[in-house]
């Protein structure tokens, strides 16, 4: 890149605000990479909106859209490239706490942006604290790269007491990228169906179909050889690889959802299923650093 040239077509990042709707207030950072384009909800955990790679919508955004503090569970959920789930509780594991837990309605603090010649990196802190009970922050570090999508999040127990918390990275793809020409390569040596519906279509767990009217959700725990997810779009020429540790996530959700209007592919790095469901434990003051990245790709 020539940087004579380059200036803010390149790499840059705006502030933005949502001015009506059910969006109305919320707050976010767009990022432009080259050819990858970035939003991030600074109002929900820095979690991101959506994804574009060469002008393509890659991620799944319900049609819900921001809509996070009204209504119940599936009234709200927004879906997005990344809904981080913790530290609470995944999915419906605990009751008495929000669906897919608490972290995601914690708006970002300290958020700060810097930019390089070819990179932006996006900085900010999620807190979860209750009186009484656990004081856990989360310091949320994104690196973007005209190819790569970098997260490194660090939990702290600033407790005087030890503190249990869970995480599940919600990552979720739609249409254009997902199609039915999308293959999806899962390098599991053990995958089990989450309901009995899922069970019975195990043998098309990696199939992707076009959106069918009506019926049901699947969902799938996989145990991963080594973490590393490959989605390849031929007509799109678009590659993207979820590469994170399998000894940070043992589990790894698959959520399809071939249904016409809800069509959506969620790939889940997580510590715990949800029949068996385990939390982590950190004694006061101790930390630990949880990586993911994304990398996006034409052929």
């Amino acid at each position: 890149m020539n940087k004579k040239d380059a200036g803010k077509q390149v790499v840059s990042a705006y502030d933005v605000v949502f001015e009506s709707g059910k969006e109305k207030g919320k707050q976010g950072i767009l990022v432009n990479v080259g050819v990858l384009e970035v939003l991030f909800n600074k109002t929900n955990a820095l979690d991101v909106v959506w994804v574009k790679y060469e002008g393509n919508n890659v991620s799944f955004l319900s049609k819900n859209g921001l809509n996070s503090n009204i209504g119940e569970f599936a009234d709200k959920f927004e879906g997005g490239f990344l809904y981080t789930c913790g530290t609470d509780n995944v999915s419906s594991c605990v009751n008495g706490k929000p669906v897919h837990g608490s972290l995601h309605y914690s708006p970002a603090e300290k958020v700060c942006v810097t930019l390089s010649d070819d990179s932006a990196e996006i900085f900010g802190i999620v807190r979860q604290t209750a009186l009484f009970g656990e004081n856990l922050t989360i310091k949320r570090r994104f690196t973007v790269k005209e190819n790569e999508i970098t997260i490194c999040d660090t939990v702290c127990n600033e407790a005087y007491t030890e503190a249990k918390y869970v995480l599940l990275y919600h990552t979720n793809f739609g249409y254009p990228f997902l199609n039915e020409n999308l293959k999806l390569e899962i390098p599991f040596v053990k995958s089990e169906g989450l309901t009995d519906y899922a069970k019975s279509r195990a043998d098309k767990q990696l199939q992707i179909t076009e959106p069918i009217d009506g019926g049901d959700e699947e969902v799938f725990y996989n145990t991963l050889e080594k973490g590393e997810v490959t989605l390849t779009n031929d007509d799109l020429k678009i590659r993207i690889k979820v590469i994170y540790d399998v000894e940070d996530f043992p589990v790894l959700l698959q959520w399809k959802s071939m249904i016409s209007g809800d069509y959506a592919l969620g790939i889940e790095p997580s510590f715990t299923r949800f029949d068996d469901f385990k939390m982590r434990t950190l004694s006061p003051g101790d930390k630990r650093q949880y990586k993911i990245k994304y990398t996006f790709g034409g052929f």
